[in-house]
């Protein structure tokens, strides 16, 4: 059965948030953590304010939905102190001979792909069909990823040519702000 990536619909919540907690970090054990991690604990309002404010994409294999993908502007997300920060150092940050804050930016992330579906392409499907429908909005996609992650660091860098533009610490652990054009 091939695998279609489409936006988010209220009816694939129930499922986008089962994926988000076989992967949730602190929820999930950590021996399953290993291939990937998701550290945002999202409700279903919470993923109808991603849709809301730019789109949630899905992959969906029949009627089964395998992975999504969440994107946003940093607005969304100005009561939490990771995201404030990653606002802020926005404007210092040189990116292409001007610094970051002064492109059309989204956020993407977080992006999780069941744990039985990895390796299949699920994810530059997900941020293609993005990049396709929703991206021309916007100039520059960022996102942030845990180096306790190298498995989404790597899939970032490697599969869609973002590269690693800061490192940061925030509580106690070590971040990657990564970047790439949304028409690459």
């Amino acid at each position: 059965m091939s695998i279609n990536s489409r936006r988010m619909t209220d009816a694939d919540i129930e499922q986008i948030i089962a994926i988000q907690n076989e992967s949730l970090l602190g929820k999930a054990p950590d021996a399953d953590l290993k291939d990937g991690f998701v550290q945002g604990d999202f409700s279903a309002d919470d993923f109808k304010k991603f849709d809301d404010d730019v789109a949630v994409m899905v992959a969906e294999e029949g009627s089964k939905i395998v992975g999504y993908l969440c994107t946003s502007h940093l607005e969304l997300h100005q009561g939490k102190e990771l995201l404030k920060l990653i606002a802020q150092r926005t404007e210092s940050i040189n990116f292409e001979g001007k610094p970051l804050s002064q492109y059309r930016l989204v956020m993407t992330g977080p992006i999780c792909i069941s744990k039985t579906e990895r390796g299949k392409g699920i994810f530059e499907n997900l941020y293609q069909t993005f990049f396709d429908e929703d991206g021309s909005d916007f100039e520059v996609a960022m996102c942030f990823v845990d180096d306790a992650n190298p498995r989404s660091l790597a899939a970032h860098i490697n599969k869609l040519g973002m590269r690693v533009v800061d490192e940061f610490d925030c509580n106690g652990r070590n971040y990657n702000l990564l970047a790439r054009r949304v028409k690459a």
